[in-house]
């Protein structure tokens, strides 16, 4: 399953979103696929893999104490 969040940083934690990013180490069941800043809001996408919905939600915890999270299931588009 292919999940995106959108992260909304918590104003004064911008730094400390950049050292989990630099250190964090997800589980074998999670493969992160992107990690982005943008201009603009939201501060970050991320684009990882999980098994399923709980191990994707046990993953976004970790961004909870520096950002606020909005995820969602994405779904590929098949090409005809």
């Amino acid at each position: 399953m292919i999940f995106v969040s959108m992260l909304d940083v918590i104003p004064g934690k911008a730094d400390e979103v950049q050292k989990i990013v630099s250190t964090i180490k997800p589980s074998k069941d999670i493969k992160i696929r992107e990690f982005l800043s943008l201009f603009g809001k939201p501060d970050y996408i991320l684009t990882f893999e999980a098994p399923n919905e709980e191990k994707a939600l046990a993953f976004i915890l970790k961004f909870v104490s520096v950002a606020i999270p909005k995820t969602s299931l994405g779904i590929p588009v098949e090409k005809k």
